[in-house]
């Protein structure tokens, strides 16, 4: 570490794009690593797009301004890896990432995610469900958002992936999850709007399906609205792990892996934490007594659990079948 150090404060500078300072706590963590290292951080928020990070080590390829480090989906970091573009780093704390949270020869390693939830207004509806049955209760008429068109977004995808398995279906088939929108779709409890914090706040959206990492900040935010958001985590539901890569062609190469240590650190997991996401070292630190207990206590209950989460060839073997059908089903 003395000699990891001593090279990347010569370099000087860390190369980031899309790392907002409102995003799973990335303000202060970028803050707190430059300050530590005295590292100059240059963070690129034209875009967050996972496509957009992978494109620019493809343009940049061998200049200054190439990126150093990436925050991708899975799919992309794995695609990116195939294509030889992330270096194999081991971090100090590799072993403590689950196996199936990391790939084969260290290219990526999941390091946030959280799990599909159930937001609900308690102050706009009477009796809150907390798993997807309760979703069709004839109480829920005109009540029930998700946050985005789910043929081509991830959010949507993975909230009918969820509603899947709990209603008999599985990672390899969405169907059931269709079947069930569209029963409240035609119950009239479903309804076609992209819910936000401002259609929660509005009224409009009184409940929401969305990520807990998601729904958890809103929550906090409209504390001093008229709303009071609970958020429950279905006994059957999805989880989502965010990649962290290296840029093989890193222009600051020791800097992005002492940036690694410092992200899978205790220190850095818990700024992650505390940002509302599950950081992937999260059940190694509370067993080891290193949890930062206040950043816990902010997570819903149930948020420690984790959750099937689907390969990449199981979204690209489902996604498909949720377009062909998604327009059938709530139309």
């Amino acid at each position: 570490m003395d000699a990891l150090i001593e090279a990347a404060q010569a370099e000087g500078e860390f190369n980031t794009m899309g790392l907002y300072d409102d995003w799973a706590n990335y303000g202060e963590l970028l803050k707190t690593f430059g300050e530590k290292y005295d590292i100059q951080i240059n963070n690129d928020v034209s875009s967050g797009a996972s496509q957009d990070l992978i494109n620019a080590v493809k343009n940049r390829k061998g200049q200054d301004n190439s990126l150093d480090y990436l925050d991708t989906g899975m799919g992309f970091a794995q695609d990116a890896a195939e294509e030889g573009l992330l270096a194999e780093y081991y971090p100090e704390t590799a072993d403590e990432i689950g196996k199936d949270k990391q790939s084969d020869n260290g290219t990526w390693y999941n390091h946030l995610g959280g799990n599909m939830a159930i937001g609900c207004d308690t102050n706009a509806v009477e009796k809150c469900p907390t798993d997807w049955k309760e979703l069709t209760n004839p109480e829920y008429k005109d009540k029930i958002a998700m946050a985005g068109d789910p043929t081509s977004g991830e959010s949507g995808f993975m909230t009918v992936l969820a509603a899947s398995l709990a209603n008999g279906g599985s990672l390899d088939d969405i169907q059931p999850g269709l079947d069930f929108f569209e029963e409240l779709s035609d119950a009239g409890n479903f309804l076609p709007v992209a819910a936000s914090a401002g259609t929660i706040e509005t009224g409009e959206t009184p409940i929401v399906i969305n990520w807990d990492y998601l729904l958890a900040p809103i929550a906090d935010d409209l504390e001093s609205s008229a709303v009071d958001l609970r958020i429950s985590i279905p006994d059957q539901t999805v989880s989502s792990y965010y990649a962290a890569s290296i840029n093989e062609d890193a222009p600051h190469p020791a800097v992005a892996r002492l940036w690694f240590e410092f992200l899978f650190s205790d220190e850095g997991q818990n700024l992650l934490l505390d940002g509302y996401v599950k950081p992937v070292r999260l059940q190694n630190m509370v067993d080891a007594g290193t949890v930062d207990q206040a950043a816990l206590d902010k997570l819903p209950e149930g948020s420690l659990e984790d959750h099937p989460q689907p390969s990449l060839e199981q979204r690209e073997s489902q996604h498909p079948v949720l377009v062909d059908g998604w327009g059938k089903a709530v139309g």
